[in-house]
């Protein structure tokens, strides 16, 4: 791990890729909206050590739901020499308003499956009331099925 943060330390595609589980398409993507700027040696690649810190932000971001223009932005003020004080405290700003977003995405889904599963139970119910034979009990709605579709197929073998 100690070798991976020599400064001087360069990577191929393939290690990056290997890394941090990414396609070449997306750093390749990444290299084409500008958040990622390797050498070349010829044709080929050559990322740095701040070129991996900064693919290493930019998947960071998009798992958390960070946009490709805010992910743009923080990585920017990484290259400022304040000690990095400005990327942290925009971090800091964005990462808060990003986790009250999923809170609030969070809150909406269980409402929804609170919602989803009342629903359900006045459909079985109401269903049970009047078909209980198609009430969707995974393995008694399964036989039902069968039993209806092998007398179905025998009706039409004349047995």
């Amino acid at each position: 791990m100690a070798d991976l943060r020599r400064p001087e330390r360069t990577f191929t595609i393939r290690q990056l890729c290997n890394e941090f589980k990414a396609t070449p398409r997306a750093l390749r993507f990444y290299e084409d909206k500008g958040l990622l700027n390797p050498a070349r040696e010829g044709l080929n690649r050559v990322y740095s050590h701040k070129d991996r810190v900064r693919l290493q932000l930019i998947l960071r971001g998009k798992r958390v739901g960070l946009s490709l223009s805010e992910i743009r932005e923080l990585l920017d003020l990484y290259d400022e020499n304040d000690q990095g004080a400005a990327q942290m405290a925009r971090s800091l700003k964005k990462f808060r308003e990003r986790a009250t977003a999923l809170e609030q995405q969070r809150d909406d889904i269980d409402s929804a499956i609170v919602e989803l599963r009342e629903a359900c139970d006045r459909l079985e119910k109401r269903l049970g009331e009047i078909r209980p034979d198609l009430l969707p009990r995974a393995a008694d709605y399964e036989q039902v099925l069968r039993a209806r579709l092998d007398g179905h197929a025998e009706a039409m073998l004349g047995k």
